[in-house]
């Protein structure tokens, strides 16, 4: 086959709010050939900024968060919470032909994206090393999840089993229960804007030196950051941290407590902060002195603290308490439950949450862009498997017989 060099990329979208100013990344090609969440979430941020993403999955052997409930039309929410604005191509990369496409894409492209098992681009000859002739330009993240030359960098990496080596687990949950995991996938999102760090800093680099560059994000590495304070602690201290539930090793009062009429966190951290909760709960004795009124008192004499708190929390409504904590500038939270959270209006109207298609006639919230004060792009859909695998290999000069080939070869969908 002989193909045509690709015409340039069409413009980004059109910009929110009217703007006229190109997002960041208008005109930089991304090629997210990642699965499940740290690798889409890190394209989805790069899409906002303005990139132009093409994912690249296989014909058949689809993303297994495609699957994951809650789905309408066949759309996962999951999967359409971190990919949409993105393009779709369904190439099959254990097919010659297939590798032969893959290849054409990335000579165009910018930035790859992709979290294949160590080893398995260099089987399919797209390693590092093979693609730097074709894309010198060309800045790969590949997304691992331990460490190259670690004792366990072979090895699969999902959340669960990340929270769990790297400790994070132990120190979730409370004091009397087993380990947790945490709720939110900590780790997979935060590698995801590690990614995205490393991308944008790739790209500024190449600005100066006309060279790609290959980069690689670990979740073990993300998870060891988020424990930097924990890490820090045990090697001076040579003691684990244990699990406190809602509360802190270092801080006291900071849980959760009772009211009357529901759970309220309390976050008293310091010795003003405690000084003035003791004046709203009534702590202060005849003479006015303040009970446990060092920090290290406190630490050291939890139980009576947490006991003294909760005694005097329990006799609130929650609502009085919060708004009195409020004008005593004392930090004070609701528990919500995650649908009492998002009902809240305002994060609609600040673009704190957003909403977007999930099928033909459904609509979802989907968090909104992580900051202001940058021109973003337009979001769109989540696009179905190969849903543009026509348009963007036409764009690189693909059509006609040569897409019926490499369809009845298998080669693409």
């Amino acid at each position: 086959m002989t193909w045509a060099a690709r015409e340039q990329p069409a413009s980004n979208p059109a910009l929110d709010g009217g703007s006229s100013a190109a997002p960041p990344l208008a005109g930089v090609r991304v090629i997210d050939a990642s699965r499940v969440l740290a690798g889409p979430f890190c394209t989805a941020i790069l899409a906002d900024l303005g990139a132009d993403v093409i994912r690249v999955e296989h014909p058949t052997q689809q993303d297994e968060v495609r699957g994951w409930a809650p789905e309408v039309d066949g759309m996962s929410a999951a999967f359409a919470a971190v990919n949409y604005s993105k393009k779709a191509v369904a190439i099959d990369l254990a097919h010659a032909e297939g590798v032969a496409v893959f290849k054409r894409l990335l000579a165009d492209a910018d930035v790859l994206v992709e979290n294949f098992r160590p080893g398995t681009l260099e089987r399919m000859r797209l390693g590092a090393e093979a693609l730097r002739p074709i894309a010198p330009r060309l800045i790969h993240c590949s997304i691992r999840a331990f460490p190259q030359n670690t004792s366990m960098a072979a090895l699969p990496g999902y959340e669960a089993s990340m929270q769990a080596i790297s400790g994070i687990m132990s120190i979730t949950g409370e004091a009397e229960g087993e380990p947790v995991r945490c709720g939110p996938s900590v780790v997979d999102f935060g590698t995801g804007m590690v990614a995205v760090i490393a991308i944008l800093s790739a790209l500024r680099e190449r600005d100066r030196t006309g060279q790609g560059q290959y980069v690689e994000p670990a979740l073990l590495r993300t998870a060891t950051a988020l424990l930097g304070l924990q890490v820090a602690a045990v090697s001076v201290s040579g003691v684990s941290p244990s699990r406190r539930g809602s509360g802190h090793d270092a801080l006291v009062p900071y849980r959760i407590y009772e009211c009357a009429d529901g759970p309220i966190l309390i976050a008293a951290g310091n010795d003003r902060l405690w000084e003035r909760i003791c004046g709203v709960l009534q702590f202060n004795d005849p003479c006015g002195d303040v009970p446990f009124p060092r920090l290290a008192a406190r630490v050291a004499s939890r139980n009576a603290v947490d006991a003294l708190v909760s005694k005097a929390v329990a006799r609130w409504a929650r609502s009085d308490l919060l708004r009195v904590l409020q004008t005593e500038g004392i930090p004070g939270a609701p528990v919500n439950t995650v649908g009492e959270y998002v009902s809240d209006p305002s994060l609609m109207t600040t673009g704190v949450l957003q909403r977007t298609s999930l099928g033909s006639s459904h609509e979802m919230l989907v968090p909104g862009v992580l900051f202001e004060g940058l021109a973003t792009a337009k979001r769109t859909p989540a696009p179905r498997v190969g849903e543009h695998t026509d348009a963007i290999l036409n764009g690189l000069g693909i059509s006609g017989d040569d897409l019926d080939r490499l369809r009845q070869w298998g080669a693409i969908r």
